[in-house]
């Protein structure tokens, strides 16, 4: 189980790279309209990444505390999930725990990938996946631990394109075409919830945060603390 950062442009290593990640969040539209007014913008954002799909499984305890720690605005909170890539959802191949951190405004994450872990939806539920999550971590007993504390609460799915400022500063990421399932249901795709909102992610440095104020401008949507996981769990379960 190696240790990686999850990024399509730079392959450094997690945990030493706190950043601003500010959402904004269109309602309904379309993605490629959303995509022309990005690389309009004056910092000249260009694709550097081929569209991919993203699916996950999200992990809490029985107190569901990852979902409230961030409804109520913890400042030191966090969430786990398993992350995959690929149109056919019910086959998870490479997938990473990703442990995202959050202090106050700016975030981490921790991933670990599990080269050559092949598992089948269709065959294994998200139960059965996160059983097999324990037995491949025991390498790592802090996380072999974290997960055993844990049950599958959320799966969902979403599009994304990857784009880049021409001084390299700043990323946006568009999210679309969301998916929400509930990993209680016999046969996940059964519980299927889409929603039409499109999400943009700003992601830069701490130093970079007073000339990302310029491009949050030009996006035109309002700035939101927008979290896939809460909105999942609010339309699974509506907790809150």
């Amino acid at each position: 189980m190696e240790k990686v950062a999850d990024n399509p442009t730079n392959n450094v290593l997690a945990g030493t790279n706190y950043r601003f990640e500010r959402k904004f969040v269109f309602p309904k539209g379309d993605a490629e309209d959303i995509v022309r007014r990005i690389q309009l913008n004056s910092y000249a954002f260009n694709e550097v990444f081929h569209r991919r799909k993203i699916n996950n499984i999200y992990f809490d305890d029985s107190n569901y505390s990852f979902f409230k720690q961030n409804v109520e605005g913890v400042a030191n909170r966090k969430k786990i999930r398993l992350r995959w890539y690929g149109d056919n959802t019910s086959q998870i191949q490479n997938p990473t725990i990703e442990i995202k951190k959050k202090i106050g405004e700016i975030g981490d994450k921790d991933s670990y990938r599990l080269e050559g872990q092949t598992l089948n939806l269709n065959l294994l539920g998200p139960f059965d996946v996160h059983t097999a999550l324990i037995e491949n971590s025991k390498q790592n007993r802090p996380l072999h631990y974290t997960l055993q504390a844990l049950h599958p609460t959320l799966m969902n799915t979403y599009e994304r394109r990857y784009f880049l400022s021409f001084c390299g500063r700043f990323r946006i990421t568009v999210d679309y075409n969301q998916n929400f399932y509930n990993p209680n249901y016999t046969d996940y795709k059964n519980s299927n919830i889409p929603i039409d909102e499109i999400v943009v992610e700003l992601k830069y440095s701490r130093e970079n945060d007073g000339d990302a104020r310029q491009i949050a401008q030009q996006i035109g949507a309002r700035l939101s603390k927008n979290s896939k996981y809460v909105m999942g769990i609010n339309l699974l379960y509506q907790l809150v």
